[in-house]
């Protein structure tokens, strides 16, 4: 039998299985749906279980050796409840215990990559994928209106600060290995253009304020398809750098025709640029760039006024159409006629423009 003849006997076996729940559902495709939905759910949660059950789940014999040089003895299955993406299952694991160092350890746990919640990879992954957008509440409530899975805002937030502390711990073990070999990585993708963008804001920790920086790569595939990869973190300006630059290595930085380096003109951006991207086209972002234009034309002219839109709009479409030169003498004629905040705004802008022109 083919798997698609396969694929049509069970279904109509669920048909049947299920032929008059279908039945009162019959006229209303939504209702349909929603019902396929949970009885797929659990169908799925009983073959996960089924097949967890008849697996040998981390069981390596009677010992296996121990990081501190011992042996950890077999102990027994220890049982664990999982929360998964079809719902809740008992998994049980083969368990060791070094007599040497008082440590335990169930293989099947790391191999698996449970962490020390109950989810399962799958729910692990989706929380923290839909959390990077939401609240860690808003984000709890999409996980069951999705998946119908309750999993508590608490959870998510843990489960998302577990991943993101593993995802900083191995950022910074590339880093030094790439110290200690001096090996770049290897390009994992070959773009023919390759774009890199820098950027930094305050957030606030328990300790107070401070400054994260992030970073963008991004490039279009052959399908024209936008790729992103990002590379975030609290550490200092050079550590950043290197961070950016070990995954825009990843990211086809040295095989790219070309690089285009983005960023809002601050010093630390333009340092790493010098450092690790100096062959890069180094470009003002429009965003930052419309910023700084709006804060000074509200100065001038103050906020919501048509005469700012006005200067606004002038000052942006010779900027956009690289005419800076013609900004520059402009801004420079202007100052002349204000006095006080309305000329440090005229400079500012001046200053911000010129030197990075």
């Amino acid at each position: 039998m083919e798997s698609t003849a396969i694929d049509t006997k069970i279904i109509e076996q669920l048909q049947a299985l299920y032929s008059q729940e279908f039945k009162l559902v019959q006229h209303d495709l939504g209702k349909t749906e929603q019902l396929i939905k949970q009885k797929m759910q659990l169908l799925g949660q009983g073959l996960l279980q089924r097949l967890i059950a008849q697996a040998p789940n981390g069981y390596q014999g009677s010992c296996i050796p121990c990081q501190c040089g011992g042996s950890m003895k077999f102990v027994q299955h220890r049982s664990r409840d999982i929360h998964s993406l079809f719902g809740w299952i008992k998994l049980k694991r083969g368990y060791y215990y070094c007599p040497d160092c008082g440590k335990g350890l169930a293989p099947y746990d790391r191999a698996s990559g449970l962490g020390k919640e109950q989810l399962s990879p799958g729910l692990a992954e989706a929380c923290c994928m839909l959390t990077v957008d939401d609240s860690f509440e808003q984000t709890s409530r999409r996980i069951e209106r999705i998946y119908g899975q309750k999993v508590s805002g608490n959870t998510v937030e843990r489960v998302a600060h577990q991943v993101g502390a593993e995802a900083l711990k191995r950022q910074d073990q590339q880093l030094e290995d790439f110290f200690q070999h001096r090996q770049p990585p290897a390009a994992e993708l070959k773009p023919k253009r390759l774009y890199v963008a820098a950027d930094g804001t305050t957030v606030h920790q328990q300790d107070g304020w401070h400054e994260a920086k992030s970073g963008s790569i991004y490039f279009e595939d052959e399908r024209f398809g936008m790729i992103r990869r990002y590379v975030a973190g609290l550490d200092n300006s050079e550590k950043f750098g290197w961070f950016l630059w070990l995954e825009a290595c990843r990211c086809g930085l040295r095989e790219a025709k070309e690089v285009v380096y983005l960023g809002d003109g601050a010093g630390w951006i333009r340092t790493e640029h010098n450092k690790h991207f100096a062959k890069a086209t180094f470009i003002i972002d429009w965003y930052h760039l419309q910023e700084h234009v709006w804060n000074c034309g509200k100065v001038l002219f103050g906020e919501g006024t048509q005469a700012t839109d006005r200067w606004v709009d002038k000052v942006l479409t010779w900027l956009w159409d690289g005419c800076t030169r013609k900004v520059l003498e402009y801004l420079s004629r202007q100052r002349d006629s204000y006095a006080g905040d309305k000329r440090d705004a005229i400079d500012d802008l001046h200053h911000y423009i010129s030197v990075n022109e």
